[in-house]
């Protein structure tokens, strides 16, 4: 059987989001947000049913909804990587845009285009004259439909939207989204199926739509052209007059039955996640709903089970399974009356959908329809393609079609509650709305670009600051390395604290030109914060780093003689202007007649480390300046404490003074850096940490981070940091303030299961996540166990939003920004040519 598409296609005339069909019924369409929902804790997937619920209850009978898949449009990718960014003035950047077009085109990254179309009205006959110029193909004249009649379409949408609420954030479509939804479906899955539509720019320039023509051959009957006998192949050939060459192969799906016993929520009754992550096809989904109140549905359960009750007396007599079943029915029935005697604000659901599934070939689309239906059989729901009815099922997606029989017939009815549960409108979407694209998602199945707007959350009134956390080799530092190059491409600044022996920070910063190097145990500059920081919190930032370096208390004894000492008023008694004059001036004071032995004290403390610190009491080394668009710190020579000592009292108290040295000296860079990036310079900062436990665990380190947290967004600033343990390490500022988390691979379960609750998952709920994360994230394999390049960078992320989800970070696009990153320097014959300051 062959239909022509204009048979199919009800609009008669468009206005904007309205839409007027040949029967004279008016429809409004509109775009729909999904809710996040991905790996999100179950509380939150309720919230998102209870959503769900109050969508359902309050949609007229002849709702349709959509979730439409189509690939993304590369240049729209592009275009929200340069949001914000002046090109101009990021030459890098824009060198790295460009670079990241051929690798998005090779990546195919699709998209779910979720609509919502209701019925507001009728024209009656009105719209005969109408429905005739347009199967003459001309011109709709819309100036026939009065204003009043808008108006009153309007006003009844609006009051739908109105009950519905606005979690979904319904906004409509611009007019020519009805013509791209025909050509979407006229080519789905094949060659010339369009890519998805923007809400911005050329759909909303366009104010009508123009239907192409198309013959819809059901069964393929045309492929054989001595077929003697009809065709019972589920399968619609589209072929289109302007390319007869490139047809779509299509094929409905529909629920035959769902499971007997229902379907638990969450994780079991969210169906229609099936159809994600199918490569070669584009499938889509259709759901037309009709409501019952419950008066109504009480009232016919009342008269039904009635009728079993006479057919049962009937055959009371009889022996036969005829009685078990009348009374299994009859027992079903009173469930089904209790369900909606006992709960309030229900309605029964009469539910028809439809999975679209779109090839270039019929064996491609057979091949993805016998997949599902396997996908399915293992959720105790049984699929069918019907034959006879494909055409018909075909149309229901089209908003505005009149109802036909195939509609009825597929049609499930299920409590507004149960309903609620399969959740049609949600998203696995990750990251923000625009920024550079640091990976793809793995979750979704359609690998969206995930954006990581960190120099535009500030914007947005968010904050920019991330946490990584993973096992050694599992890509930390490497995403650290990407967030560092990005935010100097895009014109911004970092500065990075190298822990590693062979530089490997150093290394990449080799890569950036002017890029500036500096070693603690070597150094050419100075950190000397009476030097380094404005006069009036010079003091401050001095007693930070003197009274735990010097294992003194700020109110006993020579703590409290330092702290005076460094008051401005103290400074300026005594001639104060560096550390190395503090300790001449202690000195001074010890050596007066009548001092008492806190000076005494104080100076033999000063004399231990002021010998041991060039960075800070070498007076010739110029001060540190933050200025240049990349600094690395190298404090690999610095003996640093554990975690555990960080956090047990006893062994704090015992830290050697090797190891104080170290913790003020890690501080200090810490405390620079915010000093100089929290401030209106106009220019983003970011502040790099890969051992997050000295900025969280001490005084000093929690404060610059919370202080990057809290104000990083106010002064275009972030902080990157990353941990082996976020249990142990993200607490505090990191745990509360820090939006933006990654976990990488964790084999150990203990820290798996540490990171994903850090995440925010309930590991307890989803035990399966944690046997992911440690078995099947970036996996090493072979002989020699090391990661194919294909599985590097799996991670799972938090984004600004709270969503959760799972991914894959991609690196540079530049392949020279990509070798710097990538590469590992060795302890000997490395060459690293920087700018050194001093």
């Amino acid at each position: 059987m062959t239909v022509l598409g204009r048979d199919i296609q009800p609009t008669a005339a468009i206005r904007g989001n309205l839409q007027f069909t040949q029967s004279g019924l008016v429809t409004a369409t509109y775009f729909i947000d999904p809710a996040g929902y991905g790996l999100r804790t179950p509380s939150d997937k309720y919230d998102v049913k209870l959503a769900h619920h109050g969508l359902i209850t309050n949609l007229p009978s002849g709702s349709l909804l959509l979730g439409i898949q189509a690939r993304l449009e590369t240049l729209d990718v592009l275009r929200k990587m340069v949001e914000g960014v002046d090109l101009d003035r990021s030459e890098d950047y824009a060198d790295e845009v460009v670079a990241s077009y051929e690798r998005i085109q090779a990546i195919m990254p699709q998209t779910r285009i979720h609509l919502l179309s209701f019925p507001v009205g009728s024209i009656g006959t009105g719209l005969s004259t109408l429905t005739g110029l347009w199967r003459s193909t001309q011109a709709v004249d819309v100036s026939a439909i009065s204003k009043e009649d808008l108006d009153s379409y309007d006003e009844k949408a609006t009051s739908i939207l109105s009950k519905i609420g606005s979690d979904f954030a319904p906004t409509p479509v611009p007019a020519a989204l009805f013509q791209w939804l025909w050509e979407h479906y006229l080519n789905r899955g094949a060659l010339g199926d369009p890519a998805a539509p923007t809400r911005v720019g050329v759909l909303e320039d366009a104010t009508a739509a123009v239907f192409g023509s198309a013959a819809l051959d059901e069964g393929a009957q045309a492929d054989s052209r001595y077929r003697v006998r009809p065709s019972f192949i589920p399968v619609i050939k589209v072929v289109q007059p302007e390319a007869p060459d490139r047809p779509s192969y299509q094929s409905m799906l529909t629920p035959r039955s769902f499971p007997y016993a229902g379907m638990t929520f969450p994780g079991g009754s969210e169906f229609l996640d099936i159809i994600n992550g199918m490569a070669g096809v584009s499938i889509d989904w259709g759901m037309r709903v009709s409501m019952k109140p419950a008066e109504e549905v009480l009232r016919n359960n009342e008269l039904g089970l009635r009728r079993l009750g006479e057919q049962m007396e009937q055959r009371d007599t009889e022996v036969s399974f005829a009685q078990n079943t009348l009374m299994s029915k009859a027992q079903m029935l009173s469930e089904y009356n209790h369900h909606f005697e006992v709960s309030g604000g229900e309605s029964e659901v009469s539910f028809t959908t439809v999975i679209a599934v779109g090839g270039p070939t019929r064996e491609a689309t057979l091949d993805a329809v016998n997949l599902l239906k396997r996908r399915y059989k293992r959720f105790q729901l049984e699929m069918t393609a019907p034959v006879g009815a494909q055409v018909d099922l075909w149309s229901m997606l089209i908003p505005g079609s009149p109802a036909r029989r195939a509609f009825e017939d597929f049609a499930h009815i299920v409590p507004s509650d149960m309903w609620s549960g399969f959740v049609p409108f949600t998203s696995s979407e990750i990251g923000d709305d625009s920024g550079p694209v640091i990976g793809v998602n793995l979750l979704s199945g359609q690998f969206q670009p995930i954006h990581f707007g960190i120099m535009e959350a500030a914007l947005h009134d968010l904050s920019a600051s991330f946490a990584v956390t993973g096992e050694l080799g599992s890509g930390k530092s490497f995403f650290l390395k990407l967030m560092a190059v990005l935010v100097h491409d895009m014109g911004g600044q970092f500065l990075a604290i190298d822990r590693s022996q062979v530089g490997e920070w150093a290394h990449f910063a080799s890569a950036i030109d002017h890029a500036v190097v500096i070693d603690l145990t070597a150094p050419t500059v100075s950190l000397d914060p009476l030097r380094l920081f404005d006069s009036r919190v010079a003091g401050e930032r001095a007693l930070d780093s003197l009274l735990p370096m010097l294992d003194l208390s700020p109110t006993a004894s020579a703590g409290a003689v330092v702290s005076n000492m460094l008051t401005e008023k103290g400074r300026a008694e005594h001639g104060i202007h560096s550390m190395l004059d503090l300790v001449h001036a202690t000195h001074r004071l010890r050596d007066d007649p009548g001092s008492g032995p806190e000076y005494a004290d104080l100076a033999a403390r000063l004399g231990a480390v002021a010998d041991r610190l060039p960075v800070l009491f070498d007076p010739m080394l110029k001060p540190l300046q933050l200025n240049a668009a990349a600094t690395v710190v190298r404090s690999h020579g610095l003996a640093l404490p554990t975690a555990e000592e960080l956090t047990t009292p006893h062994l704090y108290n015992r830290l050697p003074l090797t190891k104080r040295l170290g913790t003020a000296l890690y501080e200090l860079v810490g405390v620079a850096a915010r000093e100089a990036f929290l401030t209106d310079n106009g220019r983003f900062g970011l502040l790099v940490g890969d051992e997050a436990h000295h900025f969280t665990q001490t005084q000093v380190g929690a404060a610059v981070t919370s202080d990057f947290s809290r104000d990083g967004r106010k002064h275009l600033a972030a902080i990157g940091l990353a941990s082996h343990d976020p249990a142990t390490d993200f607490q505090g500022a990191a745990h509360n303030l820090i939006p933006n988390r990654f976990v990488f691979r964790q084999r150990d379960e203990t820290l798996a299961r540490n990171s994903l609750e850090w995440l925010g998952i309930d590991v307890d709920e989803a035990p399966y996540l944690v046997q992911i994360l440690r078995e099947s994230t970036s996996p090493p394999t072979g002989a020699g166990r090391t990661v194919p390049e294909e599985r590097r960078g799996e991670m799972f992320m938090r984004d600004a939003l709270n969503r959760i989800g799972r991914g894959k970070v991609l690196g540079p696009a530049r392949p020279d920004r990509a070798a710097a990153i990538n590469s590992t320097p060795t302890a000997a014959g490395r060459s690293v040519v920087v700018e050194r300051q001093g």
